[in-house]
């Protein structure tokens, strides 16, 4: 997963990323809707700006693959 190496919003590169997270959190929304799967949880990266606060997530490959594949997200135009 590719990323900045520097933050879009202030140009800082002091960046913290965590890995592994999961998108539907037990009491949170299903932020990739369509790529779970019964006992599967999609995963996520995040990247935070540690001068502004800026944070911005990136979906893991094998994520990507099963929004393709089951084709319920549209390409943006």
């Amino acid at each position: 997963m590719a990323s900045q190496k520097s933050c879009p919003e202030c140009g800082s590169n002091d960046l913290l990323t965590h890995s592994d997270i999961s998108a539907r959190g037990g009491y949170g929304p299903d932020l990739l809707p369509g790529s779970s799967g019964l006992f599967t949880s999609p995963k996520l990266r995040a990247v935070v700006c540690k001068d502004c606060g800026l944070i911005r997530y990136y979906a893991a490959k094998e994520t990507l693959q099963k929004l393709i594949e089951k084709g319920q997200w549209n390409r943006l135009l």
